[in-house]
C-alpha cells in the first residue's frame, strides 16, 4: 500500500495517521476542522466501566499500550498532555460497595482496584454515605491541547487538509478524490458517518455530550471524584464536571437543561463551593453494541471504515489504529468484535 486517504482527522483518524506513516505509507487526512468532539472530550482513560462495574474491555492491553502510544507523541509532537490520574469512586448503595469489595480481591482486578482504608469512609467535603474506592493506573489527555498539536504536526508534514468530504468528487470505481487516486480510502466521520452511503448499516449514533468547566479553592487537586458523573482536576483551581449522555440530539448547541443538570451531579458528590466559567459540548459516536466498527467494505475492495469509539476513544484509538494499520498494510484479522461485516447482510 502506497497511499490512503482519511476522511476525518479525530482521535481515529489522526491516530491512524500515525501508524500509517510509521509503515511508510502515504497518508492525506481531510478534515472539516470544525467543533471537533475529540478536543472537547475529557481524554479520561479510566480501566472501570462503573455502570456495571466490570473491567473496561480488553483492559489489559489497551491501557498499557495507550500510555506507551501518548508518551511517544509527547516527544513527537514536543508537547505536553499526558497526566497521570487517581479515581475516587463514591459508592451510590450498599449493594454497589458489596460488588467493589468482592471485586478487589479477584485476580484481574487487583492491578485497578485498592483495598479499602480508613479514609475511604470520611473524605473532607463528599458526601460520602456508603464510602468510597480508589480505581489507579488511569490517566488522562489534555485533549484541547492534543489535537491543536496532532493538527499541527500533520500539517507540518503536509498530510493534513481542511475541507468537507464531497461526495460528488469521490468516484468509488477507481478509489479517487479531487482528482486524486488512493490505495484505500478510510471513513474515520465520527458521528458524521451518517452522511456516508457505504458504512450505513453500522448505524452509529448521536450520543451528544456536555462538561461544564467549573474553578473551586475547596475541591481536592489530586483525584477525580465520580459518582454518577465525574469532577475532574486540570490544574490551577480549574476543574472538568461531566457529563451529559443525550441520545439522538444531533445539535452541537450547549443547553441550559445539561448545566442544570451536571449542577445536580456535582451536589451528589460534594458540598464543597464553586463558580461556572464555560460549557463545551460534543458528540460521541456510539454502536449499539458498544464496540467500535473496523474493516474493509465486503463489497467495494479498499473502502475502510475505523469508527464507533464512543466515550472510550482516547483509551481505544492508540491499539486499535495500530490493528487497522496491520489489517490494512498486513492484511491481518481484526478482532471479531468490531469488523464492520457483523453488520453486513
Amino acid at each position: 500500500m502506497k497511499n490512503t486517504l482519511i476522511i476525518g482527522g479525530g482521535i481515529a483518524g489522526s491516530s491512524l495517521a500515525i501508524q500509517l506513516m510509521k509503515r511508510g505509507v502515504g497518508v492525506t487526512i481531510l478534515d472539516r476542522g470544525i467543533n471537533h468532539s475529540s478536543a472537547v472530550a475529557s481524554g479520561m482513560v479510566n480501566p472501570m466501566v462503573f455502570r456495571r462495574m466490570n473491567l473496561s474491555w480488553r483492559v489489559d492491553e489497551m491501557l498499557p499500550y495507550a500510555r506507551d502510544f501518548y508518551l511517544e507523541l509527547e516527544d513527537t509532537l514536543k508537547a505536553k498532555f499526558y497526566n497521570t490520574l487517581t479515581i475516587r469512586r463514591f459508592f451510590s448503595s450498599e449493594q454497589e460497595r458489596g460488588y467493589w469489595e468482592k471485586k478487589q480481591h479477584e485476580a484481574e482486578y487487583q492491578k485497578y482496584l485498592t483495598l479499602h482504608d480508613d479514609f475511604d469512609e470520611k473524605v473532607p467535603l463528599a458526601k460520602n454515605e456508603f464510602g468510597s474506592g480508589i480505581v489507579k493506573n488511569a490517566f488522562w489527555i489534555r485533549s484541547k491541547r492534543f489535537m491543536e498539536k496532532m493538527h499541527l504536526f500533520l500539517k507540518e508534514q503536509k498530510v493534513l487538509k481542511y475541507g468537507q468530504f464531497e461526495p460528488a468528487k469521490f468516484i468509488l470505481e477507481e478509489l479517487s478524490y479531487d482528482g486524486s487516486i488512493y490505495d484505500s480510502i478510510v471513513f474515520c466521520c465520527g458521528s458524521d458517518n451518517d452522511k456516508i452511503p457505504y458504512f450505513s448499516q453500522a448505524n452509529i449514533q448521536y450520543n451528544r455530550g456536555q462538561i461544564l468547566h467549573i474553578e473551586s479553592r475547596e475541591l481536592s487537586q489530586q483525584e477525580l471524584w465520580n459518582r454518577k458523573g465525574f469532577i475532574l482536576p486540570v490544574g490551577e483551581e480549574k476543574f472538568m464536571l461531566g457529563a451529559t449522555y443525550e441520545w439522538n440530539e444531533p445539535s452541537l448547541n450547549i443547553t441550559a437543561q445539561a448545566r442544570e443538570k451536571l449542577e445536580g451531579v456535582f451536589k451528589t458528590i460534594t458540598e464543597a463551593s464553586y463558580e461556572v466559567y464555560g460549557q463545551t459540548v460534543g458528540m460521541r459516536p456510539t454502536v449499539a453494541d458498544r464496540r467500535p466498527v473496523m474493516g474493509e467494505h465486503p463489497e467495494y475492495r479498499g473502502l475502510f471504515i475505523f469508527n464507533g469509539l464512543g466515550t472510550k476513544g482516547y483509551m481505544l484509538a492508540p491499539l486499535l489504529s495500530l490493528e487497522m494499520a496491520q489489517c490494512m498494510t498486513e492484511g491481518r484479522a481484526l478482532h471479531e468484535e468490531v469488523v464492520f461485516s457483523r453488520f453486513y447482510k
